[in-house]
């Protein structure tokens, strides 16, 4: 049995073709989106690029769709820290199989840098391990030196 991909005739109108399998990444903030897709995109990916659309729940959003390919934990565990709000859902044979909001981990480790330049992670080989204390908006603190930073903060290792 074949399944007939969705059409503007049923049901509603995609403002970004549908894929067969891979990975959507919704409901991103707008200026987040090119980061989304740069930091997901790998060399020989498709990847389509939705921006500025429109939203019931965000006003306008952006949108990135991974054609082939599902998100590892590390994958996510990133991009919680540049869209948290964001969704994704897991597609096969055109079908959402699987949908839910970026899972937000209580730490993040080696995910990112610490933002204090002092910070012993910085000068030496340490991993880096930001524990979240704040959700809206998105905060951290470093385990090593103690410093909170907001996430737009830090940069992605």
């Amino acid at each position: 049995m074949t399944t007939d991909p969705p059409t503007a005739t049923n049901t509603k109108v995609r403002q970004v073709e549908a894929i067969v399998h891979g990975t959507v990444i919704d409901h991103i903030p707008g200026h987040m989106t090119l980061k989304v897709a740069n930091l997901l995109a790998r060399e020989n990916d498709q990847v389509s690029i939705g921006m500025n659309l429109r939203s019931a729940r965000m006003g306008r959003k952006g949108l990135v769709k991974i054609s082939g390919r599902e998100l590892d934990e590390r994958t996510l565990s990133r991009l919680a820290l540049i869209a948290p709000g964001a969704t994704v859902s897991i597609i096969r044979d055109y079908q959402v199989i699987h949908k839910s909001t970026v899972p937000m981990p209580k730490t993040f480790e080696d995910i990112a840098r610490c933002a204090n330049p002092n910070c012993v992670t910085n000068h030496e080989k340490w991993s880096s391990r930001l524990d979240v204390i704040g959700h809206e908006p998105l905060h951290v603190r470093c385990f090593y030196c103690e410093r909170s930073f907001a996430a737009s903060e830090l940069t992605l290792v």
